[in-house]
């Protein structure tokens, strides 16, 4: 991707971010437009999509709320970030605000993602016991 923004004379503003899944994101600019390169990985290009692409279109079309929806919710089941990037986590979150992983945590893993409506995002060097509270970016 970063080559290929090359190859268009686009100028790359950056390349790769510290989140998981969705590293390899890149954003540059050609002819003044705004260029996203989302990473290959199924769930990497979506939470790559949610997180950065989706507040940054919304803020061209000059909407003042940028952010997912979200809610307070519990976790059922600990979570773990031993890594040095921030962990979007994708779970589910059912109505009484019980907050479960939504299965195998892969960034190629897309049968796990359907099954969620939600990201927590987990801190780098971050362990979080069940019955924390945490904050769901909903999705769906």
């Amino acid at each position: 991707m970063k080559s290929a923004f090359e190859q268009l004379g686009g100028s790359l503003e950056f390349w790769r971010v510290k989140i998981k899944p969705g590293k390899p994101f890149v954003f540059g600019r050609l002819g003044g437009k705004p260029l996203f390169g989302v990473p290959g990985n199924p769930v990497s290009a979506m939470v790559t999509f949610l997180v950065l692409v989706r507040p940054a279109i919304l803020q061209m079309q000059g909407a003042a709320d940028l952010d997912l929806p979200s809610h307070p919710g519990v976790l059922a089941d600990p979570f773990a970030n031993r890594g040095d990037r921030r962990h979007f986590m994708r779970v589910h979150a059912d109505a009484a605000g019980n907050v479960y992983a939504a299965g195998l945590q892969a960034s190629h893993a897309v049968g796990p993602f359907g099954k969620a409506n939600g990201l927590v995002d987990v801190p780098p060097e971050t362990s979080l016991a069940e019955g924390a509270p945490v904050k769901v970016l909903r999705f769906s």
